[in-house]
């Protein structure tokens, strides 16, 4: 009996939070990504010229094809790749996950309302990669940390990631003619440094030194941030690192030559 009255409780306190959380989990991008093409012809109306094929493959510096998934995420701009990704650990307030007039529930049902609400932590990130850096951004996926409950002090911990797109207004060079490198940059901000006030200002701070590594790079044609993975936590140092990746010349010893065939998605 009490673990079909427990059961019951768990259920009720899905669908009533659930009302408010659904929300949030509208119009995700896998949904939308599926429908872009389709949105893009209708924009264009049935008499825009179809636009010309793109180059669907790239060189790594070993000579060797650059995977599929990597490749989508440095050059297909127009739409949302699968490793063009944001992922954000934070910590939030339980108490701001709830809506006007709700209280917190029992202990027992803290995680099933962590996990429903947990869309609306991630709520601010997404205006400041447009802001610095993307065209568009949407909430991919969100959930609470299992047992980063802590009951005593009102908190829990998230795990959030967003897509992004980013502007394609710069002309590619020759891909065949050139490889596509890679590099990471770490950051590390003190407590109570800049940047540190929130999650947000940590994610702004990250992308920046992303897009100065980016300026950095002296042999770079169209660098790009191509992820960002951001750790934050009030009153905490800030862990961040961004991936970026550009066009480089071919190697001395090196010829273009076209693909034998696909790279694989891994």
């Amino acid at each position: 009996m009490l673990r079909l009255l427990i059961g019951t409780g768990v259920l009720l306190m899905a669908v009533g939070f659930g009302a408010a959380g659904w929300q949030y989990w509208q119009g995700l991008p896998k949904a939308e990504a599926a429908q872009a093409d389709a949105k893009a012809q209708e924009a264009g109306g049935t008499a825009a010229a179809a636009p010309p094929p793109r180059q669907t493959w790239l060189i790594s510096p070993s000579g060797g094809l650059v995977p599929q998934d990597d490749v989508r995420a440095y050059l297909a701009q127009e739409r949302f790749a699968e490793r063009r990704t944001v992922t954000v650990i934070r910590q939030a307030r339980l108490s701001d996950l709830l809506a006007e007039g709700e209280t917190l529930p029992q202990p027992e049902y803290l995680q099933v309302l962590a996990d429903i609400r947990a869309p609306k932590v991630a709520e601010g990130l997404c205006a400041v990669l447009v802001q610095s850096l993307a065209t568009d951004c949407a909430v991919n996926a969100a959930r609470v940390v299992e047992g980063s409950v802590d009951q005593v002090a009102g908190t829990a911990q998230f795990r959030l990631e967003l897509v992004y797109r980013l502007p394609d207004t710069e002309d590619l060079p020759d891909l065949a003619a050139h490889v596509l490198r890679e590099d990471t940059v770490s950051l590390t901000l003190e407590a109570g440094a800049e940047g540190t006030a929130s999650a947000e200002a940590a994610l702004a701070a990250a992308v920046s030194a992303g897009t100065d590594a980016c300026a950095a790079q002296a042999d770079a044609k169209v660098c790009r941030v191509v992820q960002v993975v951001l750790d934050w936590a009030p009153d905490q140092p800030v862990q961040a690192r961004a991936r970026i990746a550009w066009l480089a010349p071919l190697p001395k010893g090196m010829f273009p030559a076209p693909p034998l065939g696909p790279a694989t998605g891994g």
